[in-house]
């Protein structure tokens, strides 16, 4: 009986073996497919993430003072002309280029089923961190109602803000809001985009003589950590019920504080806050119906 020829198939099995979790390890080496520990780069180093170095930069340029509002709220980016949602030739989330985004609207608007689901969503939530299993920082939740008078003067639009149970003014509730700047985030997987803004909160007296219009705010919010999720239903006027959510840091003074600390050359979580705020926008985004 003649013998089979060798294949090199065949010397590849003689030089090899199979170890006990699946790696095939060659005689010659000894050295497995896969290292122990995977080296983030061949500099040893992960570069930084350009989306949240974008984001970075927008915060840092326009965060100059503590008087900021900054806030990430859902919506959809509209084309200015046919009112339908843009679509740009990319697979994930865009920032929008400001100097570029004056053809498209950002309408901070969602459905009312939408509105539902973020509610149980984040009532679940609330009640998932009260369990004594939960390890991590609790979700604390509040309900307003409240009312926004706008009053045109010399200076420009006052609000004045007051609960809608008793009158009172709320507290800070007397201001001028400018905006200062917006970035509009294109997020083609998920249902709604989101933008970023920056807004200046300014304190003033109460205006006299009458507003000129108002809106009723039925709020839902969720604080955790550093950051308030607010989900509102707002009526202005003849208006249709409108459904909104949007992110904000409780105190923006802490991103002040962590930008004056790169400025001093110091040790900062400037990025890992960003990331914080981003990250909250980004999984409620993605948890759209």
């Amino acid at each position: 009986m003649s013998k089979r020829r060798r294949t090199e198939e065949d010397e590849e099995k003689l030089n090899s073996e199979e170890t006990s979790n699946g790696l095939v390890q060659h005689q010659s080496s000894r050295i497995p497919l896969l290292p122990k520990e995977l080296e983030p780069s061949i500099f040893g180093i992960q570069p930084n993430n350009d989306f949240v170095r974008v984001v970075s930069d927008f915060l840092y340029n326009h965060v100059r003072k503590g008087d900021v509002e900054i806030e990430a709220k859902l919506g959809v980016l509209l084309d200015k002309v046919n009112r339908e949602r843009i679509k740009l030739p990319v697979f994930c989330e865009t920032v929008i280029n400001p100097h570029e985004d004056k053809w498209m609207i950002f309408e901070s608007n969602m459905t009312l089923e939408q509105h539902k689901s973020f509610n149980e969503l984040l009532n679940n939530r609330f009640i998932e961190t009260k369990s004594p299993s939960h390890k991590g920082q609790p979700v604390e939740y509040k309900h307003t109602y409240e009312i926004d008078s706008f009053y045109d003067t010399k200076e420009g639009r006052i609000r004045v803000t007051r609960d809608r149970k008793t009158g009172e003014i709320v507290e800070g509730g007397i201001v001028q809001k400018i905006r200062v700047a917006d970035l509009n985030i294109y997020s083609p997987n998920t249902k709604l985009d989101y933008r970023i803004s920056v807004n200046r909160e300014i304190p003033k007296k109460m205006p006299e003589g009458q507003h000129n219009f108002e809106r009723n705010k039925d709020r839902l919010s969720y604080t955790h950590q550093i950051v308030k999720i607010d989900l509102t239903q707002v009526k202005g006027g003849s208006q249709d019920l409108t459904h909104e959510l949007e992110v904000e840091f409780i105190n923006p003074r802490i991103l002040l504080e962590e930008k004056l600390k790169i400025e001093r050359n110091q040790e900062n979580k400037y990025i890992e806050i960003v990331e914080h705020f981003l990250n909250n926008i980004r999984m409620l985004a993605k948890k759209v119906l």
